[in-house]
This record gives C-alpha cells, structure tokens and sequence, in this order.
C-alpha cells in the first residue's frame, strides 16, 4: 500500500529514453513547490542517477517504475519501485574515496553521490518490488 504522504505519481517504462520526460514532470513539481535552483539541480541528478541504474540492472528485458513524489513540510520524499531483480543500493554505500582511481571497484560512484546529497534514504523489498525512498529538503522551514 502506497501512504498518502504521495500526490504525484508516474508509471513509465524502465527505458533511459524516459528520462528526459521524467527530469521535465520533477521540475514542474520543484517549481510548483518554489523550491531552490539547487534543490532542482539535485534532484535531476538524483532521479537520473537512479532511474538509469534501473532501467540499465533491474530487468533482463522490459519493465516498468513507478515513481512518486510527495512533500512534508521543507522536504520532498521521492520513492521508486519496481519489480526488478532484488537490489539493496544502501548494501553498496561504502566507498573508498581516498584509494586511487585505478584501485577502486567499478561501480558504486552513483549512489555515493546520491547518498551525498539526500536527508535520508530507505530500501524494503516488499511484495516482489523494490522500494527504494529518499527524503530531501528543498526550501528553508
């Protein structure tokens, strides 16, 4: 069951080719709430970030997210689902920053970035689904 706390909603396929239509509908939710140029720019980088690991990772053919977005207060809580394979991101925050380029593991920069730039983060696999939760302030109390 999905709580009240979310009044916007979205289904898309898990295509990176939705991008671009999903950065366009968070901006008129960000503008609506009259929040701040960087929250925008966050928040693109945000959904970006983790809409394309879906759509690259979570199925082996076609799929789809569902996206929703609600605000309490100063923040914005966005949450994604999907059906896709099991993935725990918060399993891979750890990252070593300070090892050279060349000695790191692939993979794991996103959702470092991501983690950076959020209040806080949630996951449950719940009924199949990955449900994967941020919660980030956009504009001042």
């Amino acid at each position: 069951m999905v709580p009240d706390i979310f009044n916007h909603e979205i289904k898309v396929s898990a295509s990176v080719d939705e991008l671009e239509g999903l950065i366009e509908w968070i901006d008129a939710i960000l503008e609506a709430e009259d929040c701040t140029i960087k929250a925008h720019s966050q928040m693109a980088i945000i959904l970006e970030e983790i809409f394309v690991n879906i759509s690259r990772y979570a199925y082996p053919s076609e799929g789809e997210v569902f996206i929703r977005v609600g605000i309490e207060g100063p923040r914005l809580i966005l949450q994604f689902e999907d059906s896709g394979k099991p993935f725990n991101p918060l399993a891979y925050l750890s990252l070593d920053t300070k090892a050279r380029i060349e000695e790191r593991k692939i993979g794991g920069m996103g959702i470092y970035i991501v983690r950076k730039m959020v209040d806080e983060i949630s996951y449950a696999r719940v009924d199949d689904k990955n449900l994967l939760t941020l919660y980030k302030t956009i504009r001042a109390a």
